[in-house]
This record gives C-alpha cells, sequence and structure tokens, in this order.
C-alpha cells in the first residue's frame, strides 16, 4: 500500500532515530525472480550461502503521503564489495527503498509487527493504525508467531475467523476513505 519516501525529509529522519541510531539510506530494489514476496528472512541467508556476503537487519521505510509512516522488519544483503541490495520481491515494483539498520535487532523466526506513525491529526489515520496494530496481535498469537503462511481452519481450528475479516473488512472501509481524502498511496 505505501511507498517509499521520495526523500529523507526531517519528519523521516525523526522519525527513524525513535528507531535506532544508524541513518537511512536508499538502497536498489533488484529483486530475485520465482523468490516468494516479502520473505526476505529466508531469501538472503541463501543468497549469501551462494555468493557471499552479509545480512544487514534492519527496516524497510514505507510511507502513505500526508497519512503515516511505518518501518516493517526487513533485512538486505551487503555484497562482497560492501553494496547494499534489496532483493527480497515486493507487491509493488520500485526502484529503490529506504532502508534503516538496526543493530540492536535480530531475527528470531517470530514475526515482528511494522511501527508506525501518523503524519496528520485524524481519526481515521489513528483508527487505521490501531487497526494494523489488532491485525497483527491476531495474527501472530500463540504458536502462529513462529508460523509463516496460509492460516486455514484445518490447522487452527481456533483462529479467530471472524474477529479477523471484520479488522480486514474495515481497515479496506478506512483506507477507501482516507484514499479520498489524502490521495493514493
Amino acid at each position: 500500500m505505501a511507498q517509499p519516501p521520495k526523500l529523507i525529509k526531517p519528519y523521516v529522519l525523526s522519525f527513524c532515530h525513535q528507531i535506532s541510531q544508524h541513518e537511512p539510506f536508499f538502497v536498489p530494489l533488484r529483486p530475485l525472480s520465482g523468490k516468494p514476496i516479502n520473505e526476505c528472512f529466508n531469501i538472503i541467508p541463501e543468497h549469501i550461502a551462494t555468493h557471499g556476503g552479509k545480512q544487514c537487519v534492519g527496516w524497510t521505510i514505507w510511507e502513505w503521503p500526508k497519512v503515516f509512516i511505518e518501518a516493517e522488519f526487513h533485512c538486505i544483503w551487503e555484497t562482497p564489495k560492501g553494496e547494499f541490495i534489496d532483493l527480497t520481491p515486493k507487491i509493488r515494483d520500485f526502484d529503490r527503498i529506504l532502508f534503516l539498520p538496526d543493530a540492536k535487532k535480530q531475527y528470531k523466526g517470530l514475526q515482528v509487527d511494522n511501527i508506525r506513525k501518523p503524519l496528520a491529526k485524524n481519526r481515521d489515520i489513528d483508527r487505521f493504525i490501531h487497526l494494523a496494530r489488532q491485525r497483527s496481535i491476531i495474527l501472530n498469537e500463540g504458536d502462529l508467531a513462529h508460523y509463516h503462511g496460509e492460516i486455514t481452519p484445518e490447522l487452527f481450528p481456533d483462529f479467530p475467523f471472524e474477529r479477523h475479516r471484520q479488522v480486514e473488512d474495515e481497515m479496506a472501509e478506512l483506507q477507501i476513505k482516507l484514499m479520498r481524502k489524502f490521495g493514493n498511496p
């Protein structure tokens, strides 16, 4: 939904400094074909095993201009020559991402919720962010914290499917309302 910020403006830097003591920088996006979307913590170690280099853990910074900014837990590839490249396919195609290194953060096999901050005082934005947090809690409760994949009644009979659908539906309605007011992400 969101996009990488076009520029590293003061509010972007301020947001990043609340998360990590490092500075954000733009990284070229060169997604590997045939790899799953957003599965960086599988793709990067596999790529390093074949091509060398290192994994750099941190956050991708996304922005819905005038609505909110968010950080998504992510890792990128540092080539043996010291270049940084994002190899992970995304839902939308971009030339580059804004990456914020975070040396204090490690991937432990658990899903990590995004960090979000509103960019305007607006009740609908606040509600959208609240619902995004609720969705993350629902999708990561108990054994789901370690699970990556489709959630089905056969695998998780106690999953609150109705509550999840309600949250998703309300988020979709708010997204349309916010798009009408603030423009597309």
